[in-house]
C-alpha cells in the first residue's frame, strides 16, 4: 500500500489524537474528557477532530484508512484466515497497540454501541464479497455478522478479558472453529 506525503501526516495526526485521548481516558475516565480537552492535549483544533473522527466515540470506531482514502479492505481482510486478519490489524504493539481502547469498549455503553454501529456499517462492505463467493445474500449477510461479531468481536473481547496473554490470532482461530468455519 502506498500513500502520499499528505495521507502519511494524515495517518500522524489521527494516530496522535487518538493515542491522546486514550492517554486522557486512561488518566482521568472516559466521561470526564471532553473532545475539546482530546483536541488541545493532541494540538489540533476542534475542528479537525470532528472532520475526522465526528464524535467522542469515533476515536474508537474510525477507520482511520478510509479518513485519507484509502482503500486497504481488501488487502488486510481475508475471510477464509480470520486469525491473519487480526494479526495484521494488530502489528501495534505498547501504546500504539489498536485495541488500547479495548477496555472502553467492554465498560462503556455508548462506545460499545459505536462499535457495533460500525461492524453493522462492515457487514454491509462484507456481503457483496460473500455473493460473489456463491453465496446468496441470506447466508452472506449471516456469515459477515458471524465473521464480525462472533469471530472479529468475541475474539477481541475474550482475547481482552484474559489479559492478552495469548496471540490473537489463537483466540480468532478458536472462535472460527466454532462457527464450524462458516466463512468458507
Amino acid at each position: 500500500m502506498s500513500m502520499s506525503l499528505r495521507q502519511r501526516n494524515r495517518m500522524a495526526v489521527i494516530q496522535a489524537v487518538q493515542d491522546t485521548a486514550m492517554d486522557l481516558f486512561d488518566r482521568r475516565g472516559y466521561h470526564q474528557v471532553t473532545v475539546d480537552d482530546i483536541a488541545r492535549a493532541a494540538g489540533v483544533s476542534a475542528s479537525t477532530f470532528y472532520r475526522y473522527f465526528g464524535t467522542k466515540e469515533g476515536v474508537f470506531t474510525i477507520d482511520s484508512f478510509a479518513a485519507v482514502d484509502v482503500d486497504v479492505f481488501q488487502e488486510i481482510v481475508d475471510l477464509d484466515d480470520p486469525a491473519a486478519t487480526m494479526e495484521r490489524l494488530a502489528g501495534g504493539s505498547g501504546e500504539n497497540e489498536p485495541w488500547r481502547g479495548m477496555r472502553y469498549v467492554i465498560e462503556e455503553p455508548v462506545v460499545r454501541a459505536a462499535v457495533y454501529a460500525t461492524l453493522d456499517e462492515l457487514v454491509e462492505r462484507f456481503v457483496p464479497v460473500l455473493i460473489l463467493r456463491g453465496n446468496t445474500p441470506n447466508q452472506a449477510r449471516v456469515l459477515a455478522r458471524g465473521y464480525l461479531f462472533g469471530v472479529y468481536f468475541g475474539a477481541l473481547e475474550q482475547w481482552h478479558r484474559d489479559g492478552r496473554s495469548r496471540p490473537i490470532g489463537d483466540y480468532a482461530r478458536e472462535a472460527m472453529a466454532a462457527l464450524g468455519g462458516a466463512a468458507s
